[in-house]
């Protein structure tokens, strides 16, 4: 009963976040063991992974001469490093700052690939945050854009002549939107005629000439042919959708929590001013 209690206790789950950022850390820090300053080895495991890195570019193995190359290569960029920060090149350069902030970020939230979701905590994610996963409603229509200016009365006449057959391509403005589209998003429609006409296609009935619609365009004649309504579909059609973005707001917790620990490790002292407005 107790040893249950302990694993649910969030005491619990600090160690296991702590032990599994040392271990990341540890598969993903590929520098090499303390040396000498005036040593440089260079260990079967890089000598190793240097090959490896030739053979998936060239997708063959190199030869002795391209070897030594890479060796030379490798030993000349550890070197070049070496005496970049003895003589302090790194500290106040913000892209070396930029750099190891991403990669201390990365171990971090290396923890999450490994973490599995059941259903349960999936539709619980599903419920919290229904915004990310409901699909748009849809639309299929034909349109006619109207000439510019038109009277009302000349409106009513193109309407009716459309109602009863006549060929849209006679009677509207000659432009570059498709007088067709095909079922679609309504933001994938308002892309192209402008934000909000998806707006105006919800409320028309099904297989008539309708209108004016307002677009970024003008004024158009609208015949809407299908429609589909917003939803929020099953976690089973989903699951996979669920499940990575699930996986991501978990990276972004154990990064939140990584650097909470980090802070908390230094005095931060701040400017006077900037104290004051904190406060």
């Amino acid at each position: 009963m107790i040893l249950r209690k302990f694993i649910r206790s969030p005491l619990f789950h600090f160690f296991v976040i702590g032990a599994a950022i040392f271990v990341a850390f540890s598969v993903f820090n590929d520098s090499p063991p303390a040396q000498q300053d005036d040593e440089i080895t260079l260990t079967p495991q890089v000598a190793e992974q240097l090959k490896n890195q030739f053979a998936a570019t060239w997708k063959r193995p190199p030869t002795q001469s391209e070897m030594d190359s890479l060796f030379r290569a490798w030993l000349l960029e550890e070197a070049y490093v070496r005496e970049a920060l003895r003589l302090g090149l790194d500290r106040g350069d913000q892209v070396i700052r930029q750099r190891l902030s991403m990669k201390m970020q990365f171990i971090a939230e290396s923890g999450a690939s490994t973490l599995e979701a059941d259903d349960a905590t999936l539709q619980a994610f599903l419920d919290a945050n229904p915004d990310r996963f409901r699909q748009q409603a849809q639309y299929s229509f034909d349109q006619v854009l109207l000439p510019a200016g038109e009277s009302a009365e000349r409106i009513a006449e193109i309407q009716a002549e459309l109602q009863s057959g006549a060929d849209p391509a006679s009677v509207g403005r000659t432009s570059l939107l498709p007088p067709s589209v095909p079922m679609a998003p309504a933001s994938t429609i308002d892309s192209v005629f402008g934000t909000g006409f998806n707006t105006a296609l919800a409320d028309l009935p099904l297989d008539r000439w309708q209108g004016p619609v307002e677009s970024a365009y003008g004024q158009h004649l609208v015949r809407l042919n299908a429609r589909a309504e917003a939803s929020l579909p099953e976690l089973s059609d989903i699951r996979q959708k669920v499940e990575a973005e699930w996986r991501a707001a978990r990276s972004q917790e154990l990064r939140d929590a990584f650097g909470e620990a980090l802070l908390a490790r230094y005095q931060v002292n701040l400017p006077a001013d900037v104290q004051e407005q904190s406060q």
